[in-house]
């Protein structure tokens, strides 16, 4: 039986996804977008972006695929699908690792080549892209964004809608906030509280966030 995935969203996120998604399940066949513009575009699997909540949708995996820049709208998402009793869909690529002591939740979704160490936490709509390594007994929470090349060492707590941008190396034992952007490339050598912006080798905190194109 063909499992039925459901996207909510569908950009270029939702594509990527998609390709993953159906060269490994085969869901071609059982899909629902809740979707405006593919709504607009008149795809007859398509529905209004709210409407995933209905009840003739209860039997579908959910997959948020919203990007980046609509982390605290992914969070209102799972929140809303978890109080319905709504399935996230949780996808592993075959070809990253993940030790057999860590845990993720659902809605997790991992691209290729990752690399995920012992005792990680992982929880629910977290999207690790290309290339991720995260250390031994790391926290990586709720709809944060990891960007591809990321190396999160050991014992590092990461706040929930927090975006990691490519090519970041988070030192050992480091505290980052909710909510807390990390620009490209950044060396991150100490604690960052919430609501931050950083970037840089040596590390600056902004006076103004990011603005994630």
């Amino acid at each position: 039986m063909k499992r039925k995935v459901a996207f909510i969203g569908f950009g270029s996120l939702g594509s990527q996804l998609f390709n993953f998604l159906n060269e490994e399940l085969d869901i071609s066949d059982s899909l629902m977008f809740f979707d405006d513009i593919k709504l607009k575009e008149g795809d007859e699997r398509s529905f209004p972006f709210n409407e995933f909540l209905n009840d003739e949708f209860k039997e579908y995996e959910f997959c948020i695929a919203l990007g980046y820049k609509h982390l605290n709208l992914k969070r209102e998402i799972i929140s809303k699908l978890t109080r319905a009793n709504r399935k996230l869909l949780t996808f592993i690529h075959p070809t990253s690792f993940i030790h057999s002591t860590a845990k993720l939740e659902d809605g997790v979704v991992i691209y290729p080549k990752c690399n995920v160490d012992q005792n990680v936490i992982i929880r629910s709509g977290v999207l690790l892209n290309n290339s991720v390594t995260i250390s031994h007994d790391s926290v990586i929470n709720e709809a944060t964004f990891v960007a591809p090349g990321v190396v999160i060492n050991g014992d590092t707590k990461i706040g929930s809608g927090t975006f990691i941008g490519s090519g970041s190396l988070i030192a050992n034992s480091i505290k980052i906030g909710e909510n807390v952007i990390v620009g490209i490339g950044t060396t991150v050598t100490k604690n960052i509280p919430d609501n931050n912006s950083v970037i840089g080798n040596p590390m600056k905190f902004l006076k103004k966030k990011i603005n994630l194109l």
